[in-house]
């Protein structure tokens, strides 16, 4: 199976190039949209600077160490469920990095969505950064380039990841077995990031989304749907999204857009039926789904608001 990281292969290639010719920086700050594969390419990276062969084999033992997350000198920080990055956690960065490495030719410190550390973490990691420990390199991922300090970002190597051609990730999923209209929908509502497609699937986002647009569009009577949805906020959350984005399509294919640029082609009937609305009704619409989402962000009662959607939807 393909993951992001083999996607953004100009990135490793340069590390090569680097690594060889022994110019390999001690920090790194990787930056691109979440889940386009910067921690895998993190800690191929990590694999790279410590492998027996030199080339990542992922075969050796350092390889496979690091891959299973067990690399007495690999430590990767921060995860996607984390609010912030306290500075109890760089500190404890801080005591290993000056430390001698167990079986490392090079210790290596991960710190993802470093966009989420607190000031006073902030702080701390740039003391490491500008007096970088012997044989330890920093490699930092953010997917907002602006939330982060500009002292950080200057004594960082920037490299910056991109989303693949959407024509590209479609292409790879229905080699693995995927339809074709499910593949469109899954790397058009990624956006281009393989990773994020990997979440989709295991989340079942592909019968979540049929049961939700036709429970929200072609059924009136959807009580029992509304209660059930309101009872888990994740699943209302991820409702409320795939609702923004077919309305979406539908302003984009009310003011022209071609379908095959839609993230819903396969609901093209449905699309054309709402865009046989005027603008205000779906404006209307679409504030209520952001003011809904807004409610379950609060951990509010949403069931009213969803009935007040489903009004405005069935309004005609």
């Amino acid at each position: 199976m393909i993951n992001q990281a083999q996607i953004n292969l100009t990135a490793m290639q340069r590390f090569s190039r680097l690594t060889a010719n022994h110019r390999l920086a001690h920090a790194y700050l990787l930056v691109g949209p979440q889940d386009s594969g910067k921690t895998q390419t993190a800690l191929n990276l990590a694999q790279l600077v410590n492998c027996e062969s030199q080339t990542a084999c992922g075969e050796c033992a350092s390889c496979r160490k690091i891959a299973s997350g067990n690399h007495p000198d690999v430590h990767v920080i921060g995860n996607d469920e984390m609010d912030s990055i306290k500075i109890e956690e760089i500190r404890f960065l801080l005591s290993r990095a000056h430390l001698m490495a167990y079986e490392a030719k090079t210790k290596v410190f991960i710190i993802r969505n470093i966009e989420l550390m607190t000031l006073e973490a902030a702080n701390a990691l740039l003391k490491t950064l500008e007096e970088p420990a012997a044989n330890t390199l920093m490699i930092l991922t953010t997917s907002v380039l602006e939330a982060n300090l500009d002292t950080i970002k200057s004594r960082c190597h920037i490299v910056k990841f991109f989303p693949s051609s959407v024509n590209r990730i479609a292409n790879l999923l229905m080699e693995e077995g995927i339809k074709n209209e499910d593949a469109h929908f899954l790397a058009v509502y990624a956006e281009g990031c393989l990773g994020k497609t990997r979440k989709l699937i295991k989340q079942e986002i592909i019968s979540h989304r049929r049961k939700v647009l036709d429970e929200m569009l072609l059924n009136r009577n959807n009580d029992a749907f509304l209660k059930e949805l309101s009872a888990d906020p994740q699943e209302t959350t991820q409702a409320l999204r795939l609702l923004l984005s077919f309305f979406r399509d539908v302003v984009l294919f009310k003011n022209g857009v071609s379908a095959t640029s839609l993230v819903h082609q396969d609901c093209l009937r449905e699309v054309e039926k709402f865009a046989a609305r005027g603008f205000e009704d779906l404006a209307l619409i679409i504030r209520q789904v952001v003011q809904t989402k807004e409610l379950v962000d609060e951990n509010l009662n949403v069931k009213m608001s969803l009935s007040l959607l489903r009004e405005h939807i069935w309004v005609n």
